[in-house]
């Protein structure tokens, strides 16, 4: 289990029915169990951001592509453990949401607030969400090691198809074999086995309209210890 990995509650809302999610309670810091629900702005970029992919030749089961500057260095793994979708949509909010994730990793590692990609790849309350974990780690003097694995993707109803201009996405997180690293002295702090390992997410990716359209993850709530991610 990754140190200072239970933040702020926080849930969202969208006003597009195609991509609305189910809010859930998030595990918090602040230990309070309630939920928040926030409307997010019109899609605005926050920084210039590789392309997720957005054509309609996507296939099911091909690779997932990751942007290269998330890439991890070696003592830290991160696994996107399904499928790739066939539709165009639900393809590239999927890598979008999958750049996310591994992008607040890799600030973690290189311990930097204002790492690029975690600016590229989201905005709003999930960028905040990213933030406030990579600040926690900063300040606890904390990087990663071990595996982080993200399976059971699914799509909330209605979000797809080639016109989409934002998808809902639940997934699951496994951080049992992720855990914090001293910097100072190189100790791994490995921990025992704990429901809170297993987490739960809802995100909203939003497509971009830009002058060449990317995909990137907007709104985010989570979950600690839940029970429909426990393997």
């Amino acid at each position: 289990m990754r140190a200072h990995r239970a933040l702020t509650a926080c849930a969202v809302a969208v006003t597009s029915a195609a991509a609305a999610v189910v809010t859930a309670g998030c595990g918090g810091s602040s230990g309070s169990d309630k939920d928040k629900t926030i409307d997010l702005p019109s899609a605005t970029p926050t920084a210039s951001a590789p392309a997720s992919p957005t054509s309609s030749a996507a296939k099911a089961g091909a690779p997932l592509k990751l942007d290269p500057a998330v890439a991890m260095p070696a003592g830290v793994k991160v696994v996107f453990d399904w499928t790739m979708p066939a539709d165009p949509a639900q393809n590239a909010a999927l890598t979008a949401a999958a750049n996310y994730l591994q992008a607040v990793d890799h600030a973690v590692v290189k311990q930097k607030l204002q790492d690029p990609p975690l600016y590229a790849h989201s905005a709003n309350t999930a960028l905040a969400h990213g933030k406030d974990f990579v600040q926690a780690n900063i300040s606890g003097k904390l990087t990663l090691s071990g595996t982080d694995r993200f399976y059971q993707p699914a799509f909330t109803e209605g979000s797809g198809g080639a016109q989409a201009t934002s998808v809902g996405i639940t997934l699951c997180e496994d951080q049992s074999k992720l855990y914090s690293k001293e910097i100072a002295t190189g100790k791994v702090r490995v921990t025992g086995d704990d429901p809170r390992n297993y987490l739960g997410y809802s995100l909203v990716v939003v497509k971009v309209a830009t002058a060449h359209p990317f995909w990137q993850v907007q709104g985010l709530a989570v979950k600690e210890g839940a029970k429909q991610c426990m393997q």
